[in-house]
């Protein structure tokens, strides 16, 4: 239930971006989207392309940032034989490899100057013109581009044209970073941790509470591509049953100490997590207790969605099933 094409996650702001992707997919508009790196960007351009009537041709991602400025020309659009010095044969650019299809510019602030003139022609006019050929070839492709840099302040400080951000900019996806996202960390890590443990041909670990603490208290600057790097090592660091803070890397543990406890706060902000997490398990006590074990009872009450409460149970070691049983007071 909070899985999207490819996506994991039930926080507010992933349910809008999939709502705008299911609105967009079917047509034909030219879409941006932007996000921190590790955010996903990737993963919402090939479920616009999923989702579109163009499902069926070619994906083709570029990746702006990764290819030499002097090679970048001749593989979006393409060259023919003799155009310049190692021009043996004509090559098709990667602009004409997705016709029919989707074209994907990942990183698409790092074009430079000239090639984003280019650019803007061949999304206006939908042809392109190999470099050394006379004649345009017609193309029919949709552009998603993707940035993880300010397009608006670099439209300002005349580093990104103007014209070209308005036609790449129809539709807007906005990625939040995973930070923002809540919970959506838990439901991340859980399905990190079983990936990782079927890859190794072990059995799944569990995320101690302290351990689910310190990513929640982290600002996850990598976003969700660090978030599967550092549970692949906690998996791997494992010797027991559950993965706690000693299986996390240090520098991360003390980063998330930073940002829980500022330095000049005298204890406060620990003692405020401590009280909430005493507070916390409490309310779940007596919530279960109420509902004589029945989580999804339990969940409607709390409104709740019931795969958040059972990550709660778990994160405090309490089980529906123990509040079933005949007993004289709350189990310990």
């Amino acid at each position: 239930p909070y899985t999207f094409a490819g996506f994991l996650g039930e926080s507010p702001a992933m349910r809008e971006v999939y709502s705008i992707i299911d609105r967009i997919a079917p047509s034909a508009v030219d879409v941006l989207v932007t996000g921190e790196t590790g955010t996903g960007k990737e993963l919402v351009a090939r479920a616009i392309h999923a989702g579109s009537r163009r499902h069926a041709g070619p994906f083709v991602p570029v990746d702006c940032g990764a290819i030499p400025d002097t090679l970048l020309e001749s593989e979006l659009f393409g060259h023919e034989r003799g155009a310049f010095t190692g021009a043996d044969a004509r090559r098709i650019g990667l602009v004409e490899c997705a016709d029919g299809g989707t074209l994907l510019l990942d990183e698409v602030g790092e074009l430079p100057p000239a090639l984003q003139a280019k650019l803007l022609r061949v999304l206006q006019e939908r042809r392109v013109r190999r470099v050394g050929a006379r004649q345009e070839t017609a193309v029919d492709v949709r552009v998603v581009a993707a940035t993880s840099r300010p397009l608006d302040a670099m439209v300002e400080r005349g580093q990104f044209r103007r014209d070209l951000f308005f036609r790449i900019n129809v539709v807007r996806v906005d990625l939040p970073p995973l930070r923002a996202r809540g919970d959506d960390i838990g439901l991340l890590a859980e399905a990190f941790a079983s990936r990782a443990a079927h890859e190794a041909g072990r059995p799944v670990p569990g995320l101690s509470a302290d351990a689910y603490q310190v990513l929640r208290g982290y600002s996850w600057p990598g976003n969700v591509r660090e978030l599967s790097n550092v549970i692949r090592r906690a998996v791997a660091m494992a010797t027991g049953p559950l993965a706690g803070v000693d299986d996390l890397p240090d520098e991360l543990v003390a980063a998330a100490g930073r940002g829980a406890e500022p330095e000049g706060a005298t204890g406060f902000f620990a003692q405020r997590a401590e009280h909430v997490a005493r507070f916390e398990r409490q309310f779940l006590v007596e919530l279960l207790s109420r509902h004589v074990g029945d989580v999804a009872a339990a969940a409607r009450e709390a409104r709740l969605p019931r795969g958040t409460l059972y990550r709660l149970l778990k994160a405090h070691g309490l089980d529906g099933a123990s509040f079933r049983r005949p007993a004289t007071g709350p189990p310990g």
